[in-house]
């Protein structure tokens, strides 16, 4: 990873903070999956060992109300989430997890967002690994690619297909 975004030009990786995040879930089911891989400083200090060899810095910052904060106008507290749609009554519709990944770039760099990868989500149906193009309908699948349409080089433009 590091040599990729070396390779791209980036000088700073941006990390979200998740101190806390352990005591906050109290789901068992989520906690249960939380502490199966948690090891989030440890992760952080081995990638900023490994950065500091490329000449890149490793930040980590609060993305505090990220996947509430609209694109578009900067409202939070008049944005619905549900589920993976973030939507906003000056007209924003987006994928979430994309406006909150790109909001949170934004308050930590003056330059423009580039493009992200699109999230797409496979579960297991009719025995085989349903992705697109999918060969038939699966009350299952569910895309997630709706606000991911390159329309004017920015991620999350709030237009749907």
């Amino acid at each position: 990873m590091i040599e990729r975004v070396y390779a791209d030009g980036v000088d700073t990786v941006y990390i979200g903070e998740l101190t806390g995040v352990l005591e906050t879930h109290w789901f068992v089911e989520v906690n249960a999956k939380t502490h199966n891989f948690w090891a989030f400083r440890k992760f952080v200090d081995r990638l900023a060992c490994t950065a500091e060899e490329y000449g890149i810095s490793i930040e980590v910052q609060s993305e505090a109300w990220t996947s509430q904060e609209c694109p578009q106008c900067g409202s939070t507290d008049r944005t619905t989430r549900h589920q993976d749609t973030l939507t906003c009554p000056c007209g924003f519709e987006g994928h979430a997890d994309l406006t909150a990944s790109q909001t949170f770039l934004e308050r930590q760099t003056e330059q423009e967002v580039r493009l992200m990868a699109r999230p797409v989500r496979f579960e297991w149906d009719d025995h085989d690994w349903s992705g697109q193009p999918h060969p038939h309908d699966s009350p299952k699948e569910v895309r997630t690619d709706r606000c991911t349409i390159e329309t004017d080089g920015k991620v999350a433009s709030g237009e749907t297909a």
